[in-house]
């Protein structure tokens, strides 16, 4: 069985070269969070790290999770589980598209797939829905949707000591949930900061992070909200040209729901004057690579601009 997780492993942080940055002598990396696996990778592979191995530790058969119809953390589940030899189940909300590339991902690597309705959804393992699917299942963990829980935060913890060791001042990170930014703030250097890019319509965010976090470390914290492009999921044209001219220029590549928003974003704050080219600026790329097919996708139906690969 191949561990896929028994290892060491540090992101490589490269130098982020465009015609932008380099006009406004702005100093920008990347850790390339998104290449610690073909498939499993990014903070995804950060939180399900230890999940997984204290699954196998304990015996564990089965692995149920929950996700949407394009979810990074289903298509990261699959991958992982499949590897390991674990098995593995999709709670996914909505209804089954066989040409889904995350569902056909998620059914390539064995996981046995369960659609259900919003409203049951919403409730998870306290819908009556999901209680009749749980049951037909016996040595199983249960992980939330997005893969968030306490040894999700123990290899978040391991990434926020590792961007400790760089000589960076200010780090930068995506948001959707907030478990991501507040696991890399729970421990990182007091003389860094830690700007998180919301990708939602929303500043509930910003409260959800610092709710759990030490209140010493809230000062730390710059939340910035006004990047989401609509809101989340949502992928303006001009969003998709600015991501297919950055790859264009630095060969990164970016998904359209989180990275793509952040360093639109970023690059707007560089243009505006709203960025010190006296700091050092670490981005962290957060991987869910996987949603370029899933826009893609749903770009060819609506005859929409698509991303480059």
């Amino acid at each position: 069985m191949n561990d896929i997780f028994d290892t060491k492993t540090c992101s490589p942080i490269n130098r982020v070269n465009s015609v932008l940055l380099d006009k406004r002598q702005v100093s920008l990396s990347v850790m390339r969070e998104d290449l610690l696996h073909p498939t499993i990778s990014g903070n995804k592979w950060r939180k399900l790290k230890y999940n997984l191995k204290g699954a196998l530790n304990n015996g564990v058969e089965t692995i149920i999770t929950f996700g949407g119809a394009f979810s990074n953390h289903i298509y990261a589940t699959a991958s992982a589980c499949n590897e390991l030899g674990l098995k593995s189940v999709g709670i996914i909300r909505g209804d089954y598209d066989e040409d889904n590339p995350t569902i056909s991902f998620a059914r390539q690597c064995g996981m046995d797939l369960k659609f259900v309705d919003r409203t049951s959804y919403k409730g998870k393992e306290n819908s009556d829905v999901v209680k009749v699917i749980l049951s037909e299942y016996s040595n199983y963990k249960l992980i939330p949707e997005g893969g968030s829980n306490n040894l999700a935060n123990k290899g978040l913890k391991e990434l926020s000591s590792e961007i400790n060791e760089t000589d960076h001042d200010i780090i930068m990170v995506s948001a959707g949930t907030g478990a991501t930014a507040s696991g890399i703030l729970q421990d990182l250097d007091p003389n860094k900061y830690l700007w998180v890019f919301s990708s939602l319509k929303s500043d509930y965010l910003k409260t959800e992070i610092l709710s759990k976090i030490d209140p010493v470390k809230h000062n730390q914290l710059k939340f910035i909200s006004s990047y989401h492009y609509g809101g989340y999921g949502k992928t303006p044209r001009e969003l998709i040209s600015f991501m297919n001219d950055f790859k264009a220029q630095t060969g990164i590549p970016l998904d359209p729901i989180y990275n793509g928003k952040l360093i639109a974003g970023f690059h707007d704050m560089v243009e505006l004057n709203d960025i010190d080219n006296t700091n050092s600026y670490l981005w962290i790329h957060t991987g869910g690579l996987q949603g370029i097919n899933a826009y893609n996708y749903m770009a060819t139906k609506k005859n929409r601009l698509k991303l480059t690969l």
